[in-house]
């Protein structure tokens, strides 16, 4: 039961990193749309990348607690 508890908390705090990090990536991407030096677009490409990587960790993390409440 405790397992359970813990999990849906672990899914609900997932949940709201990705929905945060949601809007950084599209606030991310119409800031370099907007970009005219191509030294802040780079760097923002960069940031858009980590951004990315990160929201697929939660995803992971939910995805995977979700296959243990399944066995």
């Amino acid at each position: 039961m405790i397992g359970a508890v813990n999990s849906k908390k672990i899914n609900a705090s997932s949940a709201a990193h990705i929905a945060l990090l949601d809007q950084f990536i599209r606030l991310t991407q119409d800031t370099i749309v907007e970009q005219d030096d191509a030294f802040v677009r780079d760097s923002l490409a960069d940031l858009l990348s980590d951004l990315r990587s990160e929201r697929a960790d939660y995803a992971e993390i939910i995805g995977a607690s979700a296959l243990n409440r399944a066995a």
